[in-house]
């Protein structure tokens, strides 16, 4: 019998977003990224009805959620288990949040083989999360890592967590991953990435472990910024709000939609929150990063 139990799927932030040419279908990257205490809530408990998974949001199908394709991606034989995803963590925001449903579907998954006495070796779980999709290998590793290749290779970077304050302002608008790409593609912004993009990542690595903040918001970077603000002119707003809310730095989550605004203490970080008024479906949270 399956036991009870739950585990946090947590956000992420790419701090360095680098695109380059293609490799097969996929495109290659290198990030920098950093684990948000922002996360999902998975709750996993026995199912007569062998394994499913239930997502809050009703306008994902089961077999479309990334947390039921990577139990199938694991091709074995799966536990009577219900996975209950608690979302916290926006759609289509650029946070990751399907990403880390689905590597944290595995951890889960992974755990009650082990029970079993059937562990999962690391390889295992390792191609199940690429065969789910290219992102959710990252959340596999906690804290802060290198994501190179295809999103295939994670490094992991040990670093206290920074004090800061981060704001999260999501517009009423969602950015689809495949989309924003195309947009790249389109303007020929894809390059070669050589030694110099990884050695970007690690100079990120260093100030965020030493907790240099102005070293750490002149190294942000993200490659889709210009060509989602162009598409989308209301996140090119959002980062005008929060920087007129007193964030000292801004980046695009991912491939958007949303914002991260970025304040040298959790205090600033809440204060300007109270001072953002919301349109419809607009979203904000303070929050800070996660790990060690």
């Amino acid at each position: 019998m399956v036991r009870r139990f739950s585990l946090q799927a947590h956000a992420k932030l790419n701090l360095r977003l680098e695109v380059g040419l293609l490799a097969g279908s996929l495109h290659q990257i290198v990030s920098a990224v950093a684990e948000l205490e922002l996360a999902d809530n998975l709750h996993f408990t026995p199912s007569s009805a062998g394994f499913q998974v239930v997502c809050e949001d009703a306008g994902v199908a089961e077999h479309d959620n990334l947390a039921w394709r990577a139990g199938q991606a694991l091709q074995r034989k799966l536990p009577g288990v219900r996975v209950v995803i608690e979302k916290n963590i926006p759609m289509q925001a650029g946070l990751g949040g399907g990403s880390a449903d689905a590597a944290g579907a595995l951890r889960g998954l992974a755990s009650i083989f082990s029970e079993e006495g059937a562990p999962l070796s690391d390889q295992q779980l390792a191609e199940a999360a690429l065969r789910t999709g290219s992102d959710v290998p990252s959340f596999l590793t906690s804290g802060l890592r290198i994501v190179s290749g295809v999103g295939d290779r994670v490094e992991r970077r040990s670093a206290q967590a920074p004090p800061w304050g981060i704001v999260l302002l999501r517009p009423p608008v969602g950015s689809a991953t495949s989309r924003a790409y195309e947009l790249l593609d389109v303007r020929g912004i894809p390059h070669d990435l050589g030694d110099a993009a990884l050695a970007s990542a690690e100079d990120m690595c260093a100030a965020y472990a030493a907790s240099d903040f102005d070293r750490f918001v002149a190294l942000l970077r993200n490659d889709f910024s210009a060509v989602i603000e162009r598409e989308l002119p209301a996140v090119a707003h959002t980062r005008e709000r929060l920087q007129h809310a007193g964030a000292q730095s801004t980046i695009l989550c991912g491939s958007g939609s949303c914002v991260a605004g970025f304040f040298q203490t959790r205090a600033a970080a809440c204060k300007a929150v109270e001072h953002v008024a919301l349109g419809v479906d607009e979203w904000i949270h303070a929050t800070g990063f996660s790990g060690d």
